[in-house]
């Protein structure tokens, strides 16, 4: 029989990580069920909202009541709480109570009131190398490994139409991203919400936010894709847009981190710079020479295929838990 198993977090966010997990775990063979913290329908949302309004504690109970018939009806052999240290303790005692594991997936920075939730699952997968060293500096438990995020491979795939000489970035804008851009005089083409703070600029600023769906085929059609880390919410690990743009067979231009030799091989699967000066170059050596843009591009899409879809990550849960499909 296949593993059933539920998975918990926001629903409809701007990356949709739990929608991707759901269908890595499908995609590994597993019969995957969401359940969303803020509402799969309008009337569920509703409902969380109208409970956020009377507090936490009447949020929780909202949450553990919803969760409790969950697990009722689909008695799932494993639950996965993606972005975990945002969820409800109470959810995570809900299913510890029913003696199902638990196993949390945590993609930003936390701090040590996080805690909490890393003493009651039995396992915590970190998309940071980064992380790792935190929880054990907090004084976490020696529950964690690294699990970097992934490309869902049914929305990322290379495709048929030509390729402009477009280098893309999909992103927020944040002070690091923002210093970098502004020293560059290739033209990059931005999307997202606020990016018309750079003010004067060479670049391309669609300073709006690019619906999901439409991110593949601008990927697709891209000489390369750009992407920077937020210095926010990482310290050396790479987010969906270092995997999903080489799903699409599209050259990545990242910065250097720690964690990008983990998953690629720099030059050859990955175009690395590490200042502003390095991205210049980079950016006017594809636009030069798009057959270097090609191969780098062919190179990341065969290492994704071959290591870094989302079902590879779902294989990896399962199979720590002895629920392999």
């Amino acid at each position: 029989m296949k593993p059933r198993v539920l998975l918990i977090g926001k629903s409809g966010s701007i990356v949709q990580w739990l929608e991707d997990a759901r269908d890595g775990f499908e995609g590994a063979g597993a019969r995957a069920e969401v359940f969303a913290l803020n509402g799969s329908t309008p009337p569920a949302a509703m409902r969380v909202r109208l409970a956020k309004l009377r507090g936490p504690a009447a949020l929780e109970a909202h949450l553990a009541a919803r969760l409790d018939a969950v697990i009722n009806a689909r008695k799932p052999d494993l639950v996965v709480f993606v972005q975990a240290y945002w969820a409800p303790v109470a959810l995570i005692d809900a299913v510890k109570a029913r003696g199902i594991p638990a196993a949390g997936w945590v993609g930003d920075r936390f701090e040590s009131q996080a805690g909490d939730q890393a003493r009651r699952l039995n396992r915590v997968y970190y998309t940071d190398s980064g992380f790792l060293t935190e929880a054990g500096k907090y004084g976490f438990p020696d529950n964690g490994s690294y699990l970097p995020h992934a490309a869902n491979t049914r929305r990322f795939f290379p495709g048929a139409a030509p390729r402009t000489a477009r280098i893309a970035f999909v992103a927020v804008p944040t002070a690091h991203r923002l210093e970098l851009l502004r020293q560059l005089d290739t033209p990059i083409a931005v999307y997202g919400r606020r990016w018309n703070a750079l003010g004067k600029t060479p670049h391309e600023v669609h300073d709006r936010w690019l619906a999901r769906r439409r991110v593949p085929r601008l990927y697709q059609e891209s000489l390369a894709v750009l992407n920077v880390r937020n210095e926010l919410n990482v310290f050396e690990g790479l987010n969906q847009r270092s995997f999903e743009p080489a799903a699409c067979g599209t050259a990545v231009i990242h910065d250097n981190l720690a964690d990008l030799a983990r998953c690629f091989d720099p030059g050859k699967e990955v175009l690395v710079f590490r200042d502003a000066r390095e991205l210049q170059d980079t950016c006017e050596r594809v636009r030069r020479d798009p057959a270097l843009a090609r191969r780098v591009g062919a190179a990341a899409l065969a290492r994704v295929e071959a290591e870094h879809t989302c079902a590879h990550r779902a294989q990896s849960i399962l199979r720590d838990f002895g629920l392999d499909a």
